[in-house]
């Protein structure tokens, strides 16, 4: 993409996301939403995954099996994360956001940046 476009993008993003089209917006709106059971089953599995291996203790001392366990929590919550959009059905807000880049950038190379501002 053109630099003055990724300017345009990088200080406008989210007043152009707010004045994306209306489908768009809607998914991005649902996408963050915890309305489905895959949604509320994933969020819990990394509190279980924490509790679990502190009760299960691995390690002698308490307070390294707890950053351990921490850890453990982080991990297990980015795999969640990944997997979240085969669950669910969802994309993530990262490819939402994308194809509303893209549908700003058609309107940029079509008709200019004087286009952009009237959004």
């Amino acid at each position: 993409m053109e630099k003055e476009f990724e300017n345009y993008w990088s200080v406008h993003q989210k007043r152009l996301i707010e004045r994306a089209p209306a489908a768009l917006r809607e998914e991005r709106k649902e996408s963050g939403r915890m309305n489905t059971a895959g949604d509320w089953i994933l969020e819990a599995f990394p509190i279980v995954a924490v509790v679990a291996f502190m009760n299960y203790g691995f390690v002698g001392s308490e307070l390294l099996n707890f950053l351990l366990a921490l850890v453990v929590g982080v991990i297990v919550f980015t795999l969640i994360n990944l997997i979240k959009p085969y669950v669910t059905g969802k994309r993530n807000i990262g490819e939402i956001d994308k194809d509303i880049k893209a549908h700003f950038y058609k309107i940029y190379q079509e008709q200019g940046l004087n286009e952009l501002e009237k959004q």
